[in-house]
């Protein structure tokens, strides 16, 4: 494990990475049936790692810190960090594990995609891989929850350092609510519901979400928008729609784009209405990180 000071960036990014297999299928096969890959990429993954691309590419600085195999598939997430502008020096190559794969359908009606998530063989970060002066060293900490333990420690220096958190999951977690209880911003999915509670719709699942700890809760819900909640009063922020190609890490640009609101300081739901365009937007393109959006493009969806 690296030690001592960094330079500081805005955005300290930590969690799971992994390798993207992206395959249109056309038709869209049944289950049982055949389908034809009419189009396919490979190329890096991961809610955090595209988040913190989204970051970079709106000009703010982010670092991030998650574990790959020492393979050919851990260097191509590696490289794609670095040249999208993320810090990777608190990368941790194991050499005994390999690079986790996502295996990704996407069906080229809607541009909505399955996903088989690969983790034979991987190891996750403990809590002895966060060193607290990354967290330190950043204006807001980003984390997926998925290694509970080292999620938690990042959180408490977080908070002990005055630093924003923002916890993004798709599940209901190992430690959630612990986390939850340490955390500013919670910003997840609708399909968080299917693990934490069933049949709740978003804006329930916002209440929900503050009631269990987080300071604010903004639940997304695709081209229909986000939800939020912060305790004393609650609202929605409606969606764009676009012809969408791939929705695969739409939500990872979403938190991206919300941060970009939080380093300007703006409202919560100037925020969220820049986020939910950044995400729509990313829909155009085949991957959440080859659909990253300029910044100008935003801002002309959203006629600022």
């Amino acid at each position: 494990m690296h030690s001592g000071k960094l330079p500081p960036v805005d955005v300290f990014g930590f969690g799971h990475c992994c390798i993207d297999y992206l395959t249109v299928l056309d038709p869209y096969p049944e289950k049982g049936r055949k389908g034809d890959v009419v189009q396919s990429i490979v190329i890096g993954g991961g809610p955090v790692p595209t988040a913190l691309l989204t970051v970079t590419g709106f000009g703010a600085s982010a670092r991030f810190c998650g574990k790959v195999g020492d393979d050919h598939d851990g260097r191509v997430v590696i490289e794609g960090l670095k040249e999208g502008g993320v810090d990777i020096s608190r990368m941790i190559v194991d050499p005994s594990a390999r690079t986790a794969r996502a295996y990704i359908w996407i069906d080229p009606r809607d541009g909505s995609r399955t996903v088989a998530l690969d983790k034979t063989n991987i190891t996750w970060p403990s809590a002895d891989d966060l060193d607290e002066e990354m967290v330190k060293s950043c204006k807001v900490f980003l984390c997926d929850g998925r290694a509970a333990d080292a999620c938690v420690k990042g959180l408490k220096a977080a908070r002990e350092f005055g630093v924003k958190t923002i916890l993004d999951t798709g599940a209901n977690r190992l430690r959630f609510k612990e986390m939850l209880e340490l955390t500013d911003f919670a910003v997840v999915s609708s399909d968080l519901s299917d693990t934490l509670s069933p049949g709740v719709d978003p804006d329930e699942l916002a209440r929900l979400l503050v009631k269990m700890g987080t300071g604010t809760a903004v639940v997304t819900a695709g081209k229909d928008g986000a939800l939020w909640c912060d305790g004393r009063a609650e609202g929605h922020v409606p969606g764009f729609s676009v012809d969408a190609v791939d929705t695969t890490g739409a939500g990872d640009v979403f938190h991206g784009g919300f941060i970009h609101g939080l380093l300007n300081n703006w409202e919560l739901e100037r925020s969220i209405a820049f986020a939910n365009a950044a995400a729509a937007l990313s829909c155009r393109h085949l991957s959440g990180q080859q659909g990253i959006p300029k910044l100008t493009e935003v801002e002309a969806l959203l006629e600022w």
